[in-house]
């Protein structure tokens, strides 16, 4: 019996609530279920398990083990299905929920994806607030923040960083910033209702640094601050990400370039109790790759 196949086991008798009905579900028999749990305990120098006739049920100490056993089984398994889904081709319905504005990002990735894998059917549901992803339907999500739940698996795949830009129309008309405190005398576009509609926020040596703002305009789309901010309205604060193009092209200006904003990560996570398909896999891949080309690792 190896430690990985004790563990494996006694989860199944916790989760079960009986070595019969554990039994059942490993298709073996009662005795060698209980021989199993025997040796993990001898092994151990622990009784992992208080047993009755009809129940058993973990100890102190048995309560401790399953928590960490069921984490690394799950570990275990999505090892296992990983390096499956390396030699597997990516195919039925990947169902994808993320941030509306991000959504644009993702078409690049899966023109690439179905292209090479035809088999490969996708849903993109824009605008979805964090919810249970099994209830929900979806194989995945991407989500932009601190860090999501520790109930989901999680990828980092990029970094979402604010930066403040505007027109060069604007910039020349009204010049541009030089430090923080500078855009209290500028107009602003800004983000309803988050803090980056009334302050901007940048770090520094000393700490976190907010500097008031009176926007002309609030708005809580991120079309509508792109299309103010290249219409000439203002500064405006906007993830890199959703300018790239603009600043690729030059239409719009990044300004305080040497001032650092506070950044978050761009993260792929799907449920825990999941294993990850090779459609999963191979788009978590895509996306980072192509994040990283575009300077948002």
């Amino acid at each position: 019996m190896t430690l990985f196949d004790g563990m494996e086991t006694f989860a199944r008798v916790v989760e079960a609530g009986s070595f019969t009905a554990a039994a059942r579900e490993l298709d073996v028999t009662k005795s060698s279920v209980s021989e199993t749990v025997r040796r993990l305990e001898q092994r151990l120098g622990v009784r992992l398990l208080d047993r009755s006739t009809r129940h058993v049920a973990p100890t102190e100490a048995g309560l401790a083990f399953h928590a960490r056993a069921r984490k690394a089984i799950a570990e275990a398994q999505g090892a296992v299905a990983e390096a499956r889904a390396l030699h597997e081709e990516p195919a039925g319905r990947l169902r994808i929920a993320a941030p509306e504005a991000f959504t644009q990002l993702l078409v690049p990735v899966l023109s690439g994806l179905m292209q090479d894998y035809p088999d490969l059917e996708v849903e993109i549901v824009g605008g979805v607030p964090p919810v249970d992803l099994v209830e929900a339907g979806f194989d995945l999500a991407v989500r932009l923040a601190p860090r999501p739940a520790d109930t989901l698996i999680v990828r980092r795949v990029g970094t979402s960083r604010i930066i403040i830009l505007g027109s060069p129309a604007y910039l020349a008309r009204q010049g541009a910033p030089e430090r923080p405190e500078d855009v209290v005398a500028h107009r602003c576009i800004g983000f309803s209702p988050v803090f980056w509609g009334h302050e901007w926020r940048f770090e520094t040596v000393d700490g976190l640094l907010a500097v008031p703002v009176k926007p002309v305009l609030l708005t809580n789309v991120t079309e509508a601050m792109r299309a103010a901010a290249l219409a000439g309205m203002g500064l405006t604060a906007l993830p890199e990400w959703s300018v790239a193009d603009e600043l690729g092209s030059g239409a719009l200006v990044r300004v305080l370039s040497g001032w650092k904003t506070p950044e978050s990560g761009i993260f792929v996570v799907y449920p825990s109790n999941r294993l990850m398909a090779a459609k999963v896999k191979h788009f978590a891949d895509r996306l980072r790759q192509h994040l990283k080309a575009a300077g948002l690792s």
